[in-house]
């Protein structure tokens, strides 16, 4: 499990580096619409399962957002694309509404797929597109994926005092102060090689900021793997699980990061 874990981070943290720094966005667009919908597939195969149509137009409606992002950059269509899912939703269960047993409950777990997964991997782009947005998209990701790191091996090391055991029996409070601990620690160390021009009184407190969120997040994706009965959301990374299983952080953080930046005020970066 550790080394399947380790080497499949040592083959995916390169090739993200070079699509992030060196790609451009004609990488990186395909990339985040390529990851998005695998997520959206593992979500509704998860919730709605040997339901073939259901997953394709829970992908189809759940890109939305994202397509909204990647072609005019601006939060503002996020909320017109999402209405329009949200009407696409309307009619796909106003058309099926007899073949469901219970039409609210699945409607509303259909569109919270949509908008749980499409908005927030939308805001990866918005970000992107930010001055400095690929620097900031870097901080991003190497405080998400270490503060994971660190509160899976502090936790497994160290761990005695279950976080949320009725959702996730493997969580720690003392995982989840290690994952922290490294987020400071990596904060410090972004600010040194890749943002010096960004105080560090306000890069550490806002990694702590994100590694929270993005706790949130992993437990959030654990009540819907518990909702449903499964431990992983897919197995297409060895020893991670699904693809929603290694982004569930990065998703529900990914947004928080963007609106720090785009309606708050840090000297030296304009923002708008």
């Amino acid at each position: 499990m550790h080394s399947q874990r380790f080497l499949t981070a040592a083959v995916l943290g390169p090739l993200v580096f070079i699509v992030l720094w060196w790609g451009g966005r004609r990488f990186f667009y395909p990339v985040l619409l390529v990851v998005s919908a695998i997520c959206l597939y593992e979500y509704f195969a998860l919730c709605f399962p040997g339901q073939p149509v259901i997953h394709g137009l829970g992908i189809i409606f759940g890109l939305f957002p994202v397509c909204s992002a990647l072609l005019w950059e601006d939060p503002e269509f996020i909320v017109l694309s999402v209405y329009a899912a949200f009407v696409g939703t309307i009619f796909l269960f106003l058309s099926s509404y007899s073949s469901w047993s219970n039409p609210l409950w699945n409607w509303a777990t259909f569109f919270m797929g949509v908008t749980y997964i499409g908005v927030c991997a939308a805001h990866l782009e918005l970000l992107r597109s930010l001055p400095m947005g690929r620097e900031w998209v870097l901080f991003l990701l190497l405080t998400i994926f270490s503060g994971d790191a660190g509160a899976y091996y502090v936790g497994k090391g160290l761990g005695r005092h279950k976080l949320c055991p009725k959702i996730s029996k493997g969580k720690t409070v003392e995982g989840a102060i290690g994952g922290l601990a490294v987020n400071a620690i990596v904060a410090l160390f972004i600010w040194f090689t890749v943002l010096r021009n960004i105080d560090p009184r306000i890069l550490v407190p806002l990694a702590l900021g994100i590694g929270a969120i993005g706790q949130i997040g992993d437990l959030a994706e654990s009540i819907v793997k518990r909702s449903v009965g499964s431990k992983d959301s897919g197995k297409i990374l060895p020893g991670h699980g699904g693809m929603f299983d290694r982004i569930d952080a990065l998703l529900l953080a990914t947004p928080f990061l963007y609106w720090f930046l785009y309606l708050g005020k840090i000297d030296g970066v304009v923002i708008r």
